[in-house]
């Protein structure tokens, strides 16, 4: 039976798709400019750090053998993997035909990185991200079942923000690969192994208030956590991965929404929960009214500013029509058409 807790997981995945939204939005001159420039990736963040948690909620606790690891990369490649190559698909067919770029598909260079999951364009950058680290959690997986998994966790993030560190101080920015985002996947995937016990201990914690408190004091610094508020400030800032404000509140947020502390229980709001349920088409399908509205705005078909409800509102009707018509009935197709292949052969 799943615990109530993980409710506000499916409201914090809606969230996420909303941040990234507002901050599109505002980079193209729908909202103020203070909410671009970083505060998606600090959406996007809270998405990694969810995949690193479910990873190792669901799957640490499980043997790792032939079957599970099947099980595993069947759900994982039937989740992602559908609707993101009818994108990468429709955006190269467009490039090819057409010669027209959309989401920064200027090349085949682009269009290969994209059909290849090496290295993917605009929105779909995270997506070959999320799925390297479904193979560098295998790793952890094996980890976990010699009771190593604290140990080469420890060890893969030691190596991997140390390296990190050293090649940005020597001015290299890998940017949107695994290597950059590693440590937000790893926190989360800390986090959803020692879930249980950390649930237990907050639950029967004399400092409960204390926890509440603290989690007010972390919705109140969202004021000063998007990274182009604090440079219009003047404050000192590092490339989004490495920034300790930039990297860490959406953390905070995370551990905050996980064990519903304080007022983070508003996580399991039906609405915010809905939003979770879309929040993957909403993510990779919201650019394409962004720039169909922007296109639109510039040649007055409406002010800028009901640019953002527009392209919030037609984002939403076509995630909801992509995850009810496409996305959940296209999983459980191929969820099936794996099952009645494994059933052939294991009777072969």
């Amino acid at each position: 039976m799943k615990s109530d807790h993980l409710f506000a997981l499916d409201g914090l995945r809606g969230f996420a798709a909303l941040v990234v939204v507002v901050s599109h939005c505002a980079a193209f001159g729908f909202l103020p400019k203070f909410l671009g420039a970083g505060l998606g990736q600090m959406g996007v963040m809270l998405f990694f750090g969810l995949s690193g948690f479910l990873m190792a909620y669901l799957y640490s606790g499980k043997t790792l053998n032939r079957a599970n690891l099947r099980e595993y990369a069947i759900n994982r490649a039937t989740r992602v993997l559908p609707l993101y190559f009818i994108v990468a698909s429709f955006v190269a067919l467009c490039f090819i035909t057409l010669d027209y770029s959309l989401l920064k598909v200027f090349s085949w260079k682009d269009i290969a990185g994209n059909m290849l999951l090496l290295k993917g364009s605009s929105v779909l950058w995270t997506i070959p991200v999320e799925v390297h680290f479904y193979v560098v959690f295998v790793a952890l997986w094996f980890a976990s079942a010699s009771r190593n998994f604290l140990k080469s966790l420890v060890l893969l993030a030691t190596l991997q923000l140390s390296s990190l560190i050293i090649l940005y101080v020597n001015g290299i920015d890998y940017g949107p690969i695994l290597f950059s985002w590693l440590h937000v996947f790893l926190f989360g995937s800390l986090i959803g192994y020692y879930y249980e016990p950390l649930k237990r201990s907050i639950e029967n914690s004399r400092f409960s208030a204390l926890l509440s408190v603290f989690a007010w004091l972390v919705l109140l610094l969202a004021v000063v956590a998007p990274p182009q508020l604090r440079r219009d400030f003047g404050f000192p800032t590092m490339v989004n991965y490495l920034d300790p404000i930039t990297v860490g509140y959406p953390m905070l947020l995370f551990a905050c929404a996980v064990f519903s502390l304080g007022p983070f229980g508003f996580f399991k709001h039906p609405i915010l929960r809905w939003f979770g349920t879309i929040s993957y088409s909403l993510y990779l399908l919201h650019a394409f009214v962004i720039d169909g509205a922007t296109g639109l705005a510039s040649r007055g078909a409406f002010p800028t500013e009901l640019g953002f409800p527009i392209v919030l509102g037609i984002g939403t009707i076509l995630a909801a029509a992509s995850f009810y018509g496409f996305e959940r009935p296209t999983q459980k197709m191929l969820r099936a058409y794996f099952s009645r292949d494994r059933q052939r052969t294991s009777f072969a």
